[in-house]
């Protein structure tokens, strides 16, 4: 695309080759300067697509953080450069730089990459017809101009990059609560998805996307690691976007997005992060689209979801006080207030707070049970831990001490013959969602007989007793709570075996 007329403008063009992210402003800024300057006094002129190609190339440093002044002059030299070159006509119906538009995502620190794929690695040397013309040329400044300061330049082709697409059909499935795929590494690879040096595109996108994934995430994942990398990933968008002030926008004008379906919000997540996304966005939004790469709203963004990650973490994965359920667990006579307790995993749902509170019954009668005395209650209380371990996906933080009690029941007895036969009750019993009422009798007549009715096929004590049915039931939750908890167990090393 670039033919470059003498040395000088050779020697130039390594230079530009040179000034990336971590150059020396006392460096970079001359040379962005004197391209900047010599493209905006002739943005049409014969050499014009050489300044153009100089400001792509030093594209790194112009999307990280150069001075504010020089980020303007150079946005306004290429938008004009553009103006100026779509004046003087082509005869393409489409030029190279559009094929390059479905691969340009900011998101992996690509800008450089792309940068070079747009005005090809040798540009002495034009690789497809079309590449020098003018119209080519412009539309790279009008992208150049885009990724330094998102919704500068219009005219740019509306195509999401296949990645993006991608990326954003995958989490609206996540959402809607419907994954294709597993959600919790997706998750995860979105939240390690932030470059040291993004875009600010990038970043505005990869903030958006944690804040649209944040209440999936404290109601559906219970693995750490998710949560570390979000905490990690939030804050260090936090310190890339830096201290609160300076926004142009007046009072009103930064987005609710309360008022916006989830779905919506992912895909602004995703457009925002490319020059042919945000060109779509710009089309289909009614408040002015740069409120979306605020750096104060999206700060505003940032801090509101990283409290809520930090008070699930807590919640999944701190030691949790139960001691306050003695009040309503236990009668005023010492004994268990079993129908209490059975009602709340009865009344459990995932989705709300009442999912916590299952949770910690089933963790209280986990901690009562290493502390009870009467064999009989703690019978009761071993079913009711196995019960909170079959039909919730305990968080670690609750799991591993469950786990550490039915680790202790003695798993031989299942090599050898039961006397009950097929007469234990089904594991079905315990573990079906729909017969959690019909479970709940059966627990409430085990352990006070006199005061709750016997439920149809009724089992004697013998049978929830029997040290075979305990091994088999206590086997699948361990099972399951094990490779749940792999990557937590490493880093902790702790396998969950004793009981805090």
């Amino acid at each position: 695309m670039i033919v470059i007329p003498d040395a000088r403008t050779a020697e130039l063009y390594a230079q530009w080759s040179r000034t990336g992210a971590r150059t020396d402003p006392a460096e970079a800024e001359p040379l962005v300067l004197d391209c900047v300057r010599r493209l905006a006094a002739d943005p049409g002129g014969e050499s014009a697509h050489v300044w153009v190609a100089g400001l792509v190339k030093m594209l790194r440093y112009l999307a990280w953080r150069p001075r504010p002044e020089t980020a303007r002059a150079a946005v306004a030299a290429l938008v004009a450069a553009a103006s100026a070159l779509d004046a003087t006509g082509c005869g393409h119906k489409a030029h190279p730089y559009e094929e390059e538009l479905e691969h340009l995502s900011e998101d992996w620190g690509s800008v450089g990459a792309a940068a070079d794929h747009l005005i090809g690695e040798h540009p002495e040397n034009p690789r497809v017809d079309g590449e020098s013309c003018p119209g080519n040329v412009a539309g790279i400044a009008r992208v150049t101009a885009d990724v330094i300061a998102p919704f500068s330049a219009s005219g740019i082709p509306e195509v999401v990059p296949e990645d993006d697409a991608r990326s954003v059909r995958d989490l609206k499935e996540i959402l809607n609560d419907h994954p294709v795929i597993d959600p919790a590494p997706e998750i995860e690879s979105n939240a390690d998805h932030l470059p040291d040096r993004p875009t600010r595109g990038a970043l505005a996108g990869y903030v958006l996307t944690q804040h649209v994934t944040v209440p999936y995430a404290v109601h559906r994942i219970t693995l750490r690691p998710v949560f570390d990398a979000m905490i990690q990933g939030l804050e260090q968008a936090l310190g890339l976007l830096g201290d609160a002030g300076g926004c142009a926008h007046a009072d009103g004008e930064h987005p609710d997005e309360d008022d916006l379906y989830y779905e919506s919000l992912a895909e602004i997540a995703f457009h925002v992060r490319s020059p042919g996304g945000r060109a779509e966005l710009a089309g289909w939004l009614d408040e002015p689209a740069d409120v979306w790469v605020c750096p104060d709203y999206l700060r505003g963004l940032a801090e509101e979801s990283l409290g809520e990650l930090r008070s699930a973490h807590e919640e999944l994965f701190g030691v949790r006080d139960t001691s306050g359920l003695d009040a309503t667990f236990v009668r005023p006579d010492g004994r268990l207030d079993i129908g209490a307790l059975t009602q709340t995993i009865v009344d459990a749902d995932d989705l709300d707070d009442s999912g916590v509170a299952g949770q910690n019954a089933g963790l209280w009668a986990a901690r009562r049970h290493a502390e009870a005395i009467d064999p009989h209650e703690r019978l009761v209380l071993l079913h009711l831990a196995l019960w909170a371990a079959s039909v919730f996906d305990l968080p670690y933080g609750v799991g591993r001490e469950v786990r550490a009690l039915l680790r202790g029941v003695d798993p031989e007895p299942l090599d050898h013959d039961c006397p009950h036969g097929d007469g234990h009750p089904d594991a079905a019993l315990r573990e079906s969602v729909h017969r959690r009422e019909e479970f709940k009798a059966h627990l409430d007549h085990l352990y006070a007989p006199a005061e709750s009715g016997a439920p149809e096929s009724a089992y004697p004590v013998d049978v929830w007793a029997c040290e075979s049915l305990l091994a088999d039931w206590a086997r699948g939750p361990i099972v399951a709570m094990d490779e749940r908890y792999e990557e937590m167990d490493e880093e902790d090393g702790d396998d969950g075996s004793i009981l805090r």
